[in-house]
């Protein structure tokens, strides 16, 4: 007598190679759908961001004649720029006030002097030395039932090809205990 799978015709032997087929299918699938998932909830760390080597020559001084724009705030401009690199590895982020809870700021390159415009302003900024990503803290608005001032919100950019690229945008969680009944 032989086996089953001997004495099984064709048909059998297809079917079983399909079903096999298709569960391959479906757990490679489902792996990829938990690691889209997964990186898509997961919010950008510094650390996926690496700089290269930080620059530790004399910082070069704000060059205003290829963004004169930026002028009107040349002292904040000179002194943050004199203090060296704090952004990827040879960028220098200088930030001021410009009122109640709102920071503006510009991007200083320390190698050539470069000034780089900000994209808007901030409630506040998180940034380090040895990483590309940029976190600006601010307000926004997602739905029309967003109150009009808007929600806070985290804005991740990267240093890409000389500029900031908008690459993620979340609520932030509300960090305020709940109210006691």
């Amino acid at each position: 007598m032989g086996s089953s799978a001997a004495t099984a015709g064709p048909g059998a032997v297809r079917n079983t190679v399909v079903a096999v087929v298709v569960l391959a299918a479906a757990a490679t699938a489902g792996a990829a759908g938990r690691e889209a998932t997964d990186k898509a909830a997961r919010v950008p760390r510094f650390a996926d961001y690496p700089a290269g080597a930080v620059f530790h020559g004399t910082p070069a001084a704000p060059d205003f004649k290829r963004n004169p724009a930026a002028e009107p705030f040349a002292p904040e401009l000179r002194e943050g720029a004199r203090r060296g690199p704090n952004f990827a590895g040879y960028l220098r982020v200088v930030e001021w006030s410009c009122g109640t809870s709102c920071r503006r700021w510009m991007v200083v390159n320390a190698k050539n002097g470069r000034i780089h415009d900000s994209p808007e302003p901030a409630f506040s900024l998180e940034y380090q030395l040895n990483s590309l990503l940029l976190v600006v803290n601010t307000v926004g608005r997602f739905t029309a039932a967003d109150p009009p001032v808007g929600v806070p919100i985290a804005k991740y950019y990267v240093w890409r090809n000389s500029r900031l690229e908008l690459i993620d945008t979340r609520a932030m969680r509300d960090t305020r205990p709940a109210p006691s009944r």
